[in-house]
């Protein structure tokens, strides 16, 4: 007999739920630094949240890649 009855485990990884806004605050943060250090905090910070948006957006598609790997 089969048991349909199993819970199906998840399988978009957790690294790749996290990864646009965890882009956008490390961005924010290491941009806010590097702002300070060369003289204008907000457009350090404004440049540091467009990067990490985007690398957020690029580990976004790869956990998309490992996901549809899974199925």
């Amino acid at each position: 007999m089969n048991d349909k009855t199993q819970a199906r485990p998840t399988a978009f990884p957790l690294w790749g739920t996290v990864a646009i806004p965890g882009g956008l605050l490390w961005g924010t943060a290491l941009g806010a630094g590097a702002g300070l250090l060369l003289g204008d905090v907000r457009i350090g910070a404004l440049i540091g949240a467009g990067l990490g948006v985007g690398i957020g957006f690029a580990v976004f598609a790869a956990a998309i890649v490992v996901a549809s790997s899974k199925i």
